[in-house]
């Protein structure tokens, strides 16, 4: 520990203050609700139909950053610190399964007066989305998914480090900046595209306390599930959008293919030259590409007026599927059922 110390600096193995953290982090419109047994780090601006953003792992709510500041013109946008990341923190615990997100996206919404929504989410955050979709076809009036998790594959090496035996435990306790660094650059399509500051929030908010624990816990959680492919994506009635960059190098492109085939309405967006964050990476070239399908998503009637089509279930009745995983698949699809494009 000592020699790591040594080559990695004293960051490296310090805890992040959170009397730091939190003024650096917060926003204007921030705000911390106690949802599902936990303090959660919500932004809540702009006023319209309701939009909720949910990042992936190891991340935040600044992931969204760029779509945020143009939607919330004209949306409410709310966006969350998924725990154990950002400011939210980790859960009693330490349980990162399914169901327990499922459930704080629900008492979120609960406790913003939200009764129907667009979720828009990335990688975990778009199985999160999905998942949700599925077991509340009555509150989700329409999904963007931003290289979503979900079907069998191999876990990226930013998420298969804490799952190893000694490696793992030492993740929880020494993390090199330019670890951090390498991870975000891998995420990118073009690492020339990472804004200033980026690298720094990661390193900041991954040291923050308990994040490093949770993360080793979610990890392990992801790895058990990740052959196992998820059933419950049949049971999505909303339309989505699925944007996904051909240079992904955490989630191939090619697992789209299988989103495509399982939704009901489903237009399939790839963006050449971009990683796994489109929204970050490129967040006004990938915002235009959302932009027309949530016009025409909103100008149509809700979820509740089209209600008794569908059942609903408790978040603990939803079916646990793979947050990731490797495939391929390449068969030919009803006409008009869905749109390929690439910008």
């Amino acid at each position: 520990m000592l020699l790591l110390a040594l080559l990695s600096g004293c960051q490296a193995l310090r805890t992040a203050d959170p009397e730091r953290l939190v003024p650096a982090y917060t926003e204007p419109a921030s705000r911390f609700v106690e949802v599902a047994d936990t303090e959660v780090h919500l932004v809540d601006e702009g006023e319209g139909p309701a939009m909720l953003m949910l990042h992936g792992a190891a991340s935040s709510l600044h992931d969204w950053d760029g779509w945020a500041r143009e939607l919330s013109r004209d949306h409410r946008v709310l966006r969350i610190d998924l725990p154990p990341f950002g400011l939210t923190g980790p859960l009693p615990g330490g349980r990162y399964d399914p169901d327990v997100y499922l459930e704080l996206v629900h008492e979120v919404l609960d406790e913003s007066g939200v009764e129907e929504v667009v979720l828009v989410g990335n990688s975990l955050g778009g199985y999160i989305a999905a998942n949700y979709a599925a077991v509340h076809p009555e509150r989700v009036r329409a999904l963007v998914l931003v290289s979503p998790a979900g079907y069998p594959q191999s876990l990226p090496w930013p998420l298969r480090v804490p799952t190893l035996p000694v490696i793992g435990w030492i993740s929880q306790h020494v993390t090199p900046r330019w670890v951090v660094a390498r991870g975000i650059r891998d995420a990118y399509g073009d690492p020339e595209r990472i804004e200033p500051g980026t690298i720094d929030r990661h390193f900041d908010l991954i040291r923050a306390p308990g994040a490093r624990e949770g993360l080793r816990q979610l990890a392990r959680t992801m790895d058990e599930l990740r052959h196992e492919p998820p059933d419950w994506v049949d049971e999505v009635q909303a339309p989505a959008l699925i944007l996904w960059g051909e240079d992904d190098d955490f989630s191939s492109v090619e697992l789209a293919d299988l989103w495509i085939e399982s939704l009901p309405e489903a237009r399939l967006v790839t963006l050449p030259g971009v990683g796994h964050v489109a929204m970050e990476e490129v967040p006004e070239r990938s915002l235009a590409v959302a932009r027309p399908f949530l016009d025409d998503v909103l100008d149509r009637p809700g979820p509740e007026s089209t209600a008794g089509h569908g059942s609903t279930r408790s978040p603990g009745d939803s079916a646990t599927g793979a947050m990731f995983a490797r495939s391929r698949c390449l068969h030919d699809r009803t006409p008009g059922r869905y749109t390929r494009m690439n910008p």
